[in-house]
């Protein structure tokens, strides 16, 4: 990992910017090695991990049986479905290894939540660490990894990622199988291409905005009629995270509403104020969040201090964040007025 970072992570420990690099860095280079190993298959050199080896030995040896447990589309099903749950383990081990080989300030070992769990177990687990004070790091995937390995659409999915370690400000990195953005309140980092870590300054990397295309979560496509009044083009979509770093922080989108499924899960929310988004919190009267108070925010729900704020503007500046958060206010207005459920509720 090239990287501006403080430390070596041998004798110079991490501090938290060098940990939430390493992590992020490492999910990216793992996300690609199975989008290579779906496309070109593995490298032959490359070990298997130890459940794999334990299946393709059980696949061995069921090659004299007449009557195989898998062909035909049971046998792509269960391709997939056993990809599907390798996927997280695998990504949050490569994680886990990877941090093991580093010192860090904290001067213990860091543990990654992510393989296993559900949301709210896996962020009672992160909340126990932070308020014991040993360092941690969430890994939690939003969006279908399953959909994005299968059609190849890489805002199908990514990767929300939390780093906390004692004596450090919350931080937070976006990662995508094309993309790693990370942010604490005060720093901005993006990944090139090539594995190095650039330091983000003044105005976004980004081209000029196309003002005519928003970024919509799906339960609000019943509004669509009259947003394309204000908008031509309304990409409605799963995964608003994914969505947002490749189409509002990676190209030309000017501005996208965020409903988030949790603390974990909204990396999103920093790093997008740290690359220099304006972030409001939802509706016409919501209010504007810097970098500092996105990191407060996300640091309060993930201790249990306030619930998490789920619903946001996230735009290339103040004034489009406020008409997009009006404009989507005023057509639910309408569509209740008329006597329509707010199709939000749908999804509770």
């Amino acid at each position: 990992m090239s990287k501006p970072f403080p430390g070596d992570g041998a004798e110079h420990p991490y501090r938290a910017d060098g940990i939430a690099g390493l992590s992020a860095s490492t999910i990216f280079g793992t996300l690609r090695t199975i989008r290579q190993e779906l496309e070109q298959g593995r490298d032959a050199d490359q070990p298997l991990p130890q459940d794999e080896e334990l299946r393709h030995v059980r696949d061995l040896e069921s090659l004299d049986d007449p009557c195989p447990p898998w062909n035909g589309l049971a046998a792509q099903a269960h391709f997939w479905d056993t990809l599907e749950a390798s996927l997280m383990p695998r990504i949050a081990g490569e994680v886990q290894a990877a941090l093991e080989r580093v010192t860090n300030t904290a001067g213990v070992p860091i543990t990654v939540i992510g393989a296993k769990g559900s949301l709210d177990e896996r962020t009672a687990e992160f909340r126990e660490h932070v308020l014991s004070g040993r360092p941690v790091v969430s890994i939690s995937a939003t969006g279908c990894l399953r959909r994005l390995f299968a059609t190849g659409d890489a805002a199908s999915a990514s990767l929300s990622v939390l780093v906390w370690l004692p004596n450090h400000p919350l931080h937070a990195a976006a990662v995508t199988v094309e993309s790693a953005l990370m942010s604490d309140c005060t720093n901005a980092h993006r990944l090139l291409p090539c594995g190095t870590w650039i330091q983000m300054l003044g105005e976004p990397l980004v081209p000029d905005p196309e003002p005519g295309c928003i970024v919509l979560p799906r339960s609000l496509s019943g509004l669509e009629t009259g947003l394309r009044r204000e908008y031509q083009h309304l990409l409605f979509v799963d995964d608003t995270s994914s969505a947002i770093i490749q189409a509002v922080l990676n190209r030309a989108v000017p501005a996208a509403v965020h409903f988030s499924e949790g603390v974990l899960n909204s990396a999103i929310v920093l790093v997008s104020a740290g690359h220099g988004m304006a972030v409001r919190l939802y509706g016409s009267g919501g209010s504007a969040t810097k970098p500092w108070d996105a990191s407060k925010i996300l640091y309060k729900a993930a201790t249990g201090g306030t619930p998490f704020v789920e619903g946001l503007v996230i735009a290339r500046d103040e004034i489009t964040a406020r008409r997009l958060g009006r404009i989507v206010d005023d057509e639910i207005d309408h569509v209740e007025q008329l006597g329509f459920p707010d199709e939000r509720d749908d999804d509770q």
